[in-house]
C-alpha cells in the first residue's frame, strides 16, 4: 500500500469514530424517547381510569404532566434529528477526505467545514437533551405536589 493511500485511510477514520459516537448517543436518546412515550400512554390510561374523591385534582396533575411529557418528547426528538444530521456530516466528511487525492486540496477545506458542522449539530443535541432533562424536573415537581 502506498504511503499516500495509507494517509488517506488514516485521515478518513476520525470522522468514522464520530459516526460511532453519534450512533451511541442516538441509541441512548431513542431509548429515552420510547420511555417518554410509554409514560404518556400510562398517564393517559390513568387519566381515563381516575375516580374517587380526589379524581379532579389527580386528573389536573396528569394533564399538566402529559403536557410536559409531550414537550420533553418533542425536544428529545429534535435532538435525535440533530444527531442524524451530525452522523450524515461525519460520513460526508469521511467521503470527502477519501476523495481528496483525486478531487484536490479544496476538498480538505470542505471536509473541515462539514466536520465542524457535525460537531455543532452534536452540541445542539446535547443542549436539547439538557433542556429536556430540566423539563423532567418540572414533571417530578408536579407529581410531588399532587401528593400533598
Amino acid at each position: 500500500m502506498e504511503a499516500a493511500t495509507a494517509d488517506v485511510i488514516s485521515t478518513a477514520v476520525a470522522p468514522i469514530v464520530m459516526v460511532s459516537a453519534g450512533g451511541l448517543l442516538f441509541i441512548g436518546i431513542q431509548t429515552k424517547n420510547l420511555h417518554l412515550a410509554d409514560r404518556i400512554r400510562d398517564l393517559t390510561r390513568e387519566h381515563r381510569a381516575a375516580g374517587g374523591p380526589d379524581a379532579a385534582v389527580r386528573r389536573e396533575a396528569i394533564r399538566a404532566q402529559i403536557a410536559l411529557f409531550e414537550r420533553r418528547l418533542r425536544t428529545s426528538q429534535h435532538a435525535l434529528e440533530s444527531i442524524y444530521l451530525a452522523i450524515f456530516c461525519f460520513v460526508a466528511t469521511a467521503m470527502l477526505l477519501a476523495a481528496a487525492p483525486w478531487l484536490g486540496r479544496a476538498t480538505m477545506v470542505g471536509a473541515g467545514v462539514v466536520f465542524t458542522a457535525g460537531i455543532v449539530l452534536v452540541l445542539v443535541a446535547i443542549v436539547l437533551e439538557f433542556l429536556e432533562m430540566r423539563a423532567g424536573l418540572e414533571t417530578m415537581a408536579i407529581e410531588l405536589r399532587s401528593l400533598k
